[in-house]
This record gives structure tokens, C-alpha cells and sequence, in this order.
């Protein structure tokens, strides 16, 4: 079989939700260049996060890829500190983004993110250390199983809780979907409480002109557990 040929078989029988598939992404696939966006830009979130983010802010993003949207969110809040975190699975992805951060000539944006490789599902990370947590497609690829995307999802269980464990009670997410059967996770594990909007996105989909496609942007408040749950 020719590699191409191995490639492509590589990319339609490996789940999203394993860690060999994002290698493959960011080194020979669709993530191999400077920039992949999923989803949405950060100007199509920017009036959502800043009405969140506050000076003083650590805030950990995760599934960070080669996303600029930690980059740009530092350089749009010029006028107060956050630190971001950027956590990925993928070394080479996190390899290449401490390369670029080393070449950013501000150092205020320079200084403020930091990549690191990480496990989203089981981080090494102290309980309450954020005030915010930001999501785009993380959600997503581990409820994709190629198998049914509903349902009881043990690794989309295990990422919501350990967002819930790291993030300051009264933090806040913003979780970046493309499923509504994301939203009842939420609600499902009584080791977690959440206060939850979604708000529905529709952008332009870069499957063909005149096609939109629907964001879900879920944005979540920690809330301390209920007296059954303790």
C-alpha cells in the first residue's frame, strides 16, 4: 500500500478522540500549516470573552493546537494581565507554538501564554487554579467514537469533570461545539454543577459558498455541589 494511500486510511479508521490521530493532524494533515481555526475566530467570540475575562485572570485553554485565539485574546486585552495556559495532547502541535511564542516581538503578549502538553481529561493541574477555561472542538472530538456522537460518553464525562475540579468555583467556560447532544452532559454527573446558556452561532461553512454551519458556544458557571451530591 502506498503511503498516501496509508494516510488516508489512517484518517478515516482513527477516532478523533485518540491521541494518534491529532499527531497525524498537525504533522501531514489539515493542521500541518501555521494556523488551524476550529470552528470559529476569535473576532466571532471576542464580545463573549471579554465581557468574562478580568485583570488578574488565569484562564487554561484547551485543545490549543496551532489556534491564535490565546495570542489574540492577550493582544485584545492590552490594558490588563491574564495569563493563559494552553494545553494539547499533540507534542508537535505544543513544540511548534513555543517556537512561535518565542519570535512574538511584544513581550507583554510573549510573557502571558504559556503551551504546555497535556491531557484534558486528566491534568496535573491543582484544584480551583482558574478563573476561566476556554474550548474549541475539544468536547467534540472526544464524543467523536465513530460510533453514534450521543449518549453515555465516559471521556466527554471525564474532560467536564476535570474542567469542573480546576476551575475556581464561580469560573467561568466557554465550550466551542458543533452538538447539541453535548449539552445534557452538563447535567448528568453529580460530581459537577454547572450554570448553563448555550447561545446558537451560524456562520459561514467553508464546505461551499452559500452554506452555513451552526456553533453552539455553551457558556458554563461553576456552582458549588448540591448538598445530595457531597
Amino acid at each position: 500500500m502506498k503511503k498516501k494511500e496509508l494516510k488516508e486510511l489512517n484518517q478515516e479508521t482513527l477516532s478523533p478522540s485518540s491521541y494518534e490521530f491529532w499527531d497525524d493532524f498537525y504533522d501531514s494533515g489539515e493542521g500541518k500549516g501555521e494556523c488551524y481555526e476550529w470552528y470559529v475566530h476569535f473576532n466571532q467570540l471576542k464580545t463573549y470573552l471579554l465581557e468574562l475575562i478580568k485583570d488578574g485572570d488565569k484562564v487554561l485553554h484547551v485543545g490549543c493546537g496551532n489556534s491564535f485565539l490565546a495570542e489574540d485574546l492577550v493582544e485584545e486585552t492590552e490594558n490588563i494581565h491574564i495569563e493563559i495556559i494552553n494545553i494539547d495532547v499533540c507534542e508537535n502541535a505544543i513544540n511548534r507554538m513555543n517556537e512561535r511564542n518565542k519570535k512574538i516581538t511584544n513581550q507583554r503578549v510573549r510573557n502571558s501564554l504559556v503551551y504546555q502538553v497535556e491531557d484534558a481529561t486528566e491534568t496535573k493541574f491543582s484544584d480551583a487554579q482558574f478563573n476561566g477555561i476556554l474550548d474549541k472542538g475539544t468536547a467534540d472530538a472526544l464524543l467523536s467514537t465513530l460510533e453514534l456522537e450521543q449518549g453515555d460518553n465516559e471521556m466527554v464525562k471525564l474532560l467536564l469533570r476535570e474542567m469542573y475540579r480546576v476551575l475556581k468555583l464561580g469560573g467561568w467556560f466557554v465550550c466551542v461545539s458543533r452538538n447539541v447532544c453535548l449539552e445534557p452532559y452538563f447535567y448528568s454527573d453529580e460530581m459537577a454543577e454547572w450554570d448553563l446558556k448555550r447561545i446558537d452561532l451560524t456562520t459561514n461553512s467553508t464546505k461551499g459558498k452559500g452554506i452555513t454551519q451552526v456553533n453552539y458556544i455553551y457558556l458554563a458557571k461553576s456552582l458549588p455541589l448540591s448538598n445530595d451530591n457531597e
